[in-house]
């Protein structure tokens, strides 16, 4: 069973101009240790889409099912909480937190009930971040660092899905291959849903599967 399924999904919002019809009947299946890219121009309705996938939004009509459930049955904020993990190509990091804090920040957030400290250097190390880096402010590292420490964040909580978007767009390209290589790991390693809006061909040839969305349509293929 796909661990997240979209069924005729469909998503409008009204702007200045009139109603946008954002994601018109999407469907797709998404599997754990896969890694999935999203494809488009910008305005095609990517972003909306992960937004649904990640239940900041609700669908004007059509399913989203986690593990077979509907989310219009599931506690939205318990859903993110515990099973979604998001990457995003501005870090998003707190400026004022460690990189050791801004990961244990989010535990906090996620109810973690393990030790917290431990965890975060433990999802730090994962990425790539040494121990002797944990307590610098996050202001402090590269951008494909900060990336990493954002990577280490989303995946903390042990999430079964990543939803990234444009996770590479503001990294060069050796750093671009090495956060796509940490994601490729995530899925074939541990077993993760990933599933990433990228316009960058690099990065969707590296993945397992392509999705391409145009003027709000999804399917298979470029």
């Amino acid at each position: 069973m796909a661990i997240l399924e979209l069924t005729n999904l469909s998503y409008d919002y009204i702007t200045k101009a009139g109603r946008v019809h954002a994601v018109k009947e999407a469907t797709a299946s998404f599997d754990a240790g896969v890694v999935y890219a999203i494809v488009g121009r910008s305005g095609s309705g990517k972003s909306t889409l992960m937004s649904l996938m990640a239940g900041l939004d609700v669908p004007k009509s059509g399913k989203i099912l986690y593990e077979g459930t509907d989310l219009a049955a599931i506690d939205r904020d318990r859903y993110r909480r515990e099973h979604v993990g998001m990457i995003f190509q501005s870090y998003y990091l707190l400026p004022q937190l460690t990189a050791a804090e801004n990961v244990e920040l989010a535990l906090e957030l996620s109810r973690y009930k393990g030790n917290r400290r431990e965890r975060a250097g433990e999802m730090l190390s994962l990425v790539g971040i040494a121990k002797a880096q944990f307590r610098k402010r996050s202001t402090e590292f590269s951008g494909g660092e900060q990336q990493r420490i954002a990577i280490a964040r989303a995946i903390a909580a042990d999430p079964s899905v990543i939803l990234a978007d444009e996770p590479t767009g503001n990294l060069d390209n050796e750093n671009s291959r090495n956060i796509v290589g940490i994601l490729d790991e995530l899925a074939h390693r541990f077993g993760k849903c990933v599933i990433l809006i990228t316009h960058a061909s690099e990065v969707a040839e590296r993945a397992d599967v392509n999705l391409h969305m145009n003027d709000g349509y999804l399917r298979h293929g470029a």
